[in-house]
């Protein structure tokens, strides 16, 4: 037994070793491709948190980041491990602890969150420059860029105008979405690295939960009320205390975000339904989402009434279908009975088991 406990240590640490080598070459190449980076890195430390639990992975990771810091630098290192490290500790812990598939994407959004937003201030502070206002800058530039181009190609006066008007308040409406922004990034390279994850490990014989499919996804009603009497609340509470006058636009933003993915949801079922062409909804979606903000307000409109009204009939019975289609079971069968089996034999004979059964 000695010799057992000592050898599934050192195979898990030999495991450990190989997989923060991948995490280091995956990690390098996601900084060339940080899309690829972000996806694959954290998958070998989340394979460690599953076969041999947290403490091993942490080691692992915080040797890769080592490894890391001597090839591509200090700040490089920082944002590589703040990528993949935090993200694939928390999905893999929800893997292990057997949390489910959407307990477990929250988690890795929240760790990937929090690591994004404590690497982004070290940066800052180590670089001594206000990265976030680079980044309102590099927009408010693009967007005047914009206009001196369609200026050029002779666009409307009033149209020039509104986007004059737009670039004003972009500083002020891009601080208070950064939040909200920062959030729903975080959540969605959550689920795409558990997507990812559940692909590339079922092939080695770890089987993740599944998620459920997005069509069937909904808003349960109660944080549906949270949602709703949030925005409202924030709004008298930013009356009294100024820190949170950002606060209700960020509620805004993210409720209008929740409801109108749950309204698209609806439109797209509906349409699916109907066996309308693919690329005809993608279309659809563009045209609407290019519309303007009451297009987007109508669609949230749709995904609220949906919570309660339930248009796409998911909790409908699965044996409704099958009762309107006529394939009732057999009248015997309803009765407890067998039903007569009067299939020929191979000698031409009509076989009677019933008949049988009592005259053997």
């Amino acid at each position: 037994m000695a010799k057992d406990a000592r050898r599934h240590p050192t195979r898990g640490l030999t495991e450990g070793a190989i997989l923060a080598a991948l995490t280091v070459i995956v990690a390098a190449a996601g900084l060339i491709a940080p899309f690829v980076g972000v996806l694959l890195a954290p998958l070998p430390i989340m394979l460690l948190v599953i076969r041999w639990g947290p403490r091993t992975a942490v080691l692992a990771a915080v040797v890769a980041s080592a490894v890391l810091f001597q090839f591509v630098g200090p700040v490089n290192a920082l944002s590589a491990a703040a990528t993949f490290a935090p993200l694939g500790l928390a999905l893999g812990w929800g893997v292990w602890r057997g949390i489910g598939a959407e307990l477990t994407i929250l988690a890795g959004a929240v760790a990937f969150l929090v690591s994004a937003v404590a690497a982004l201030l070290a940066a800052t502070a180590l670089l001594h420059q206000d990265l976030i206002g680079q980044f309102i800058k590099s927009q408010v530039d693009a967007m005047q860029m914009t206009i001196s181009l369609q200026q050029k190609l002779g666009a409307p006066a009033p149209q020039l105008d509104e986007l004059r008007q737009a670039i004003v308040v972009m500083p002020k409406l891009l601080h208070a979405a950064l939040p909200v922004m920062f959030g729903l990034g975080a959540l969605l390279w959550s689920y795409l690295c558990y997507v990812v994850a559940r692909t590339v490990l079922r092939r080695i014989g770890h089987t993740l939960p599944g998620v459920p499919p997005i069509l069937a996804w909904r808003v349960p009603p109660l944080l549906a009320t949270v949602l709703l009497w949030t925005g409202g609340g924030l709004s008298l509470a930013s009356l009294r205390v100024p820190l949170l006058a950002t606060a209700p636009l960020d509620a805004t933003l993210v409720t209008l975000f929740v409801f109108g993915f749950q309204g698209a949801l609806v439109g797209i079922s509906w349409l699916t339904a109907r066996q309308i062409p693919r690329f005809v909804i993608v279309l659809a979606g563009m045209l609407l989402i290019s519309g303007g903000i009451l297009p987007i307000a109508a669609i949230a409109m749709i995904g609220v009434l949906d919570t309660w009204f339930d248009y796409r009939r998911l909790s409908a019975p699965a044996t409704a279908s099958g009762e309107a289609r006529g394939d009732a079971p057999d009248a015997g069968q309803s009765l407890g009975r067998e039903p007569a089996n009067n299939a020929p034999d191979p000698d031409g004979a009509v076989r009677d088991d019933q008949t049988k059964a009592v005259h053997p």
